[in-house]
């Protein structure tokens, strides 16, 4: 066992080495917040999750792509970055909207 997290302690210090993963890691951020934020709304107006789901991710990689276009050095890195916090935004925040719209609170 410790020579496999040796082994990929090793491994993720070379690749991160050769790559500055703070621009992916402000991608993932700001996409996550706008999906997310943009999901709740959406869930809360429409109280539909998969078109809330859908319009937050839309809206989160409608920026993140926007960016990527006026940037003046775009890269696929920040893209993957863009996916994934759209993805993750509109996902996790759905999670705890819908359980507390449930009226857990009267069944008590």
């Amino acid at each position: 066992m410790k020579k496999i997290l040796i082994t990929l302690f090793i491994s993720t210090g070379l690749s991160a080495s050769n790559t500055d993963p703070t621009d992916m890691q402000l991608h993932l951020g700001a996409t996550y917040i706008i999906s997310s934020a943009t999901t709740a709304y959406a869930l809360n107006k429409t109280n539909n999750k998969k078109k809330a789901m859908l319009i937050g991710f839309s809206t989160g990689m409608a920026v993140g792509i926007t960016k990527e276009l006026i940037d003046k050095r775009a890269q696929n890195k920040d893209v993957v970055g863009n996916i994934v916090g759209s993805a993750l935004g509109c996902f996790v925040v759905t999670i705890p909207l819908r359980w507390y719209s449930v009226n857990y609170f009267i069944t008590m």
